[in-house]
């Protein structure tokens, strides 16, 4: 398998529903969701390379061992890096944004050679992955967005309705032109080449997100590193240690079935399914919890369209957050190998992604 690592530029306004539009308001997600781009390499590969499509498995949406290409959310980077989720375990100064320790209760850094002595707060959302080397918040490099109003087309003609009518103008959030996305991508070795071939050709015929036929929608792909998932797991289990503990963090939603129904948390069965993900791929299935056995949890939700149905609205499926965490103990190339591979239901589309950091 090939890890591919690059970036998606917005060419033109870019629109991402989070599906929960406020009236004639249409909100935009602040980062380019996998699914999103994995609907439309499908969607074109579909129209254009049907056995391309066929070997890369973009029809299944819930057996791994049957994908051969899979997408991760394209995040806002931070210094020229993607960032990722924080930990909802990890409270930060309200003044300096230092990392605040667990047995601490206010800041104890030195500010204009003073104590800080400011309490902290957890953050939600997208960090710099610096926040975790350097213990102080980080943020994303800043998502410039606009709105713009829209009118509805009739057969009459394209025009604003008055008061009598049931149309009327409506309001799109977008993410301005020129914003630079993190972009990874894993495929098969058997594919790896054709698919990144077609990566701008795909963007430029179909389109990334909503509102492509008012504009939006246009991206530039670039890969800038693709190597070997073997060579990514040697040089990541690199930084890490054995023996020691690490926290593993949710860098996605993840979705776990039991039956028909989805399970949220990290408990026992979670474990269960990671060390079978690893053990499927040819890895040590020894990731365990740490010393201090507790989760952090948040909820969350995944909804879309599904290709293997006609292109039609997918079911709305309950998922354990991003940020959720929980330290673990475990061999160094499992967990760059967990972070490679991630776990859950519809990974192709960039759900059951991790990122595994050092004790904060």
């Amino acid at each position: 398998m090939q890890v591919m690592k690059g970036t998606i530029t917005s060419v033109s306004p870019l629109h991402f529903g989070n599906g929960r539009a406020r009236g004639t308001f249409s909100q935009t997600l602040s980062y380019v969701p996998g699914r999103t781009i994995r609907g439309m390499i499908g969607w074109y590969l579909y129209q254009n390379y049907r056995d391309l499509f066929d070997a890369c498995g973009l029809a299944e949406d819930h057996e791994p061992e049957k994908m051969h290409l899979f997408f991760r959310n394209g995040y806002p980077l931070s210094d020229k890096k993607r960032s990722v989720y924080a930990p909802l375990k990890s409270r930060w100064c309200k003044k300096c944004g230092s990392l605040i320790e667990n047995d601490e209760n206010e800041c104890t850094q030195m500010v204009d050679g003073r104590l800080c002595l400011q309490e902290g707060k957890k953050h939600t959302g997208l960090v710099g992955i610096k926040s975790f080397s350097e213990r102080k918040l980080v943020q994303p490099d800043p998502v410039p967005k606009r709105l713009e109003t829209k009118c509805p087309i009739t057969r009459d003609g394209h025009t604003s309705m008055g008061s009598g009518w049931q149309l009327s103008p409506y309001h799109v959030e977008g993410i301005e032109p020129g914003v630079p996305f993190g972009f990874v991508m894993l495929a098969e070795d058997t594919v790896a080449d054709d698919v990144v071939h077609i990566l701008n050709d795909a963007s430029y015929a179909c389109g990334l997100g909503g509102f492509r036929s008012r504009g939006y929608g246009l991206v530039d792909i670039s890969v800038d590193s693709q190597v070997s998932d073997d060579e990514h797991i040697a040089s990541r289990s690199s930084e890490f240690s054995k023996g020691d503990e690490y926290l593993l963090i949710l860098n996605a939603p993840c979705i776990l079935r039991s039956g028909a129904n989805s399970t949220i948390g990290l408990d026992r069965s979670f474990f269960e399914a990671i060390n079978k993900r690893l053990e499927s791929r040819g890895y040590k299935g020894d990731i365990a919890p740490g010393s201090d056995p507790s989760p952090y949890i948040t909820r969350s939700v995944v909804r879309g369209w599904s290709l293997k149905n006609g292109n039609m609205v997918d079911e709305i499926v309950p998922a354990t957050g991003p940020g959720s965490c929980i330290m673990v103990t475990g061999s160094p190339s499992s967990l760059a190998a967990l972070e490679v591979f991630g776990i859950g239901d519809m990974q192709s589309s960039g759900y059951g992604e991790m990122f595994v950091s050092g004790v904060i």
